[in-house]
């Protein structure tokens, strides 16, 4: 099974780490090449897509989509690493309302600073922020732009405790997120559950538990992934020129496509990613950049 090529979208179970679950998967597919496409935080569940084999390519590609997320928050607490696995340092006198919420929500909607949370993966002169955070060594993390799409809140489950639905941009941390709102309404909070239920292609629709991929050893083919991308099968003279890494212009591209693809290609928005096959084998993905045809992601093994 060493040749395997996909993704395995997983259900990471809370208290388990990505790279745990990566190690899993190698062992249960029998292969090395294998990598999760974006960390999820240890007291985080939800989906975690992992590439396996050539797959691996896309890390760059994902690692930036869009992601979302439910979270249970936690007004009046404040913990040292944001969640309830940490060491709980003051609890608050405070009843913190729907209204009120509402009220401050509007200020993390768009593009905002965020400083990630010291109990994170981020990487400070080559070691885990987390890391340096447990030894007690003082650092700093910079503030980084960020983006939120869309702040839901769902219910009001019991006092100071809310539902809430977050789509954002990816490197969001929803632990900061959060803290940075009860900040804003004068008070802490932690979010004791986050849930991802979709990163990019990845969702709760395409995704198995460890359990079931050691049942079955199922995995989301390329084409499963990217369905709904343009797929444009060239000629043996325009494979060899795209595989030796010859930058087509469109002009050039376009005269040698059959004409049912040439349609295709023509009717298509050409600024959008698109994948190039031979023999029913991917070349690789492309775009239309600068009146030539730019790789992204080079895909094609000899043989």
């Amino acid at each position: 099974m060493t040749n395997l090529t996909g993704f395995v979208n997983i259900i990471k179970p809370t208290g388990m780490g990505s790279t745990d679950v990566v190690s899993r998967v190698k062992r249960i597919l029998g292969t090395k090449k294998v990598g999760h496409l974006g960390t999820l935080d240890p007291a985080a569940s939800g989906v975690l897509p992992v590439a396996v084999g050539k797959a691996t390519k896309f890390f760059d590609y994902f690692l930036s989509k869009d992601k979302e997320y439910y979270a249970l928050v936690e007004f009046g607490l404040k913990s040292d690493t944001l969640d309830s696995y940490g060491e709980i340092l003051e609890k608050q006198n405070v009843k913190i309302t729907e209204e009120q919420i509402k009220n401050v929500m509007p200020q993390f909607i768009g593009e905002i600073t965020q400083i990630p949370p010291k109990f994170s993966a981020i990487k400070i002169n080559g070691k885990r922020a987390c890391d340096l955070a447990r030894e007690n060594v003082d650092f700093e993390i910079k503030p980084r732009k960020i983006k939120i799409f869309s702040i839901d809140l769902l219910k009001n489950l019991e006092q100071n405790r809310f539902l809430f639905k977050v789509h954002c941009q990816a490197g969001t941390y929803i632990r900061t997120l959060f803290s940075d709102m009860a900040e804003a309404l004068g008070t802490s909070a932690i979010t004791p559950v986050i849930i991802r239920t979709k990163s990019g292609a990845f969702s709760t629709k395409n995704a198995i538990t460890l359990e079931e991929l050691e049942k079955n050893h199922q995995i989301l083919s390329i084409s499963d992934i990217f369905c709904d991308f343009l797929n444009i099968e060239v000629n043996e003279f325009v494979a060899k020129k795209l595989i030796n890494g010859v930058k087509l212009k469109i002009e050039d591209f376009e005269k040698s496509l059959s004409e049912k693809n040439l349609k295709l290609f023509k009717t298509e928005n050409v600024k959008k990613d698109f994948f190039i096959s031979f023999n029913g084998e991917y070349i690789g993905m492309y775009r239309a950049n600068n009146n030539s045809i730019e790789n992204i992601i080079y895909l094609y093994e000899r043989t």
